[in-house]
Formats: C-alpha cells, structure tokens, sequence
C-alpha cells in the first residue's frame, strides 16, 4: 500500500522528491566525478548531506549531475529557505570536508 502512495505522489506531484538513498549514493559517487574530490572529503559530503531533507538531496543530485531540468522541476516544490540552504550546502560543504570539519 505505501509503493502505490509513493507512486501516485510521484505522479500528482512531480517536484515532489521521494525519499531515495539513491541520493545519497550519487552525491558520494558524483563528487568524485564531478568534483574530483578523494574518497574521504567525498564521504564527508555524503554525510553532510544526511542533514538535508529529502528534496534538498534531490536538488543536490541533480545539480551534481547537471540535470537542469530536474533542478527546475524540483524548485517548483520546495520552499526559498530549502533552496537557499541546499545552494548553500553546494557552496560550503566541499570545502568544510576538504578542511576536515
């Protein structure tokens, strides 16, 4: 019963991110494709991005994996202060890790 609510919320919301590990996955593995990160600094950034709810992550991925499209349909459903905090995490969170905090 919750797969066919996950789906028809999927369907009637498209900005509408779904909880996914997946998310977290791709921001570690992207990190070190996109921003040629080590495995550690990498790592740390996954962990950080624990702290983001669910459609800051996709919001994370999406801009990891340069998915324009994706990042427009998700700002359609998330409010200025998520927006703000997941562009801030793009902003501070590499470097935070790369420091070591």
């Amino acid at each position: 019963m919750k797969r066919l609510i996950v789906i028809f919320a999927v369907a009637a919301f498209p900005g509408l991110a779904v909880a996914a590990p997946e998310h977290l996955a791709t921001v570690e593995t992207e990190c070190a494709a996109q921003l040629n990160m080590p495995p550690a600094v990498c790592a740390c950034i996954k962990g950080k991005a624990e702290a983001l709810n669910d459609s800051q992550q996709a919001f994370v991925v999406a801009a990891l994996t340069k998915d324009k499209a994706m990042q427009q349909s998700l700002t359609q459903g998330m409010t200025m202060q998520e927006l703000t905090e997941a562009g801030m995490f793009m902003t501070n969170a590499p470097g935070q890790c790369a420091k070591g905090q």
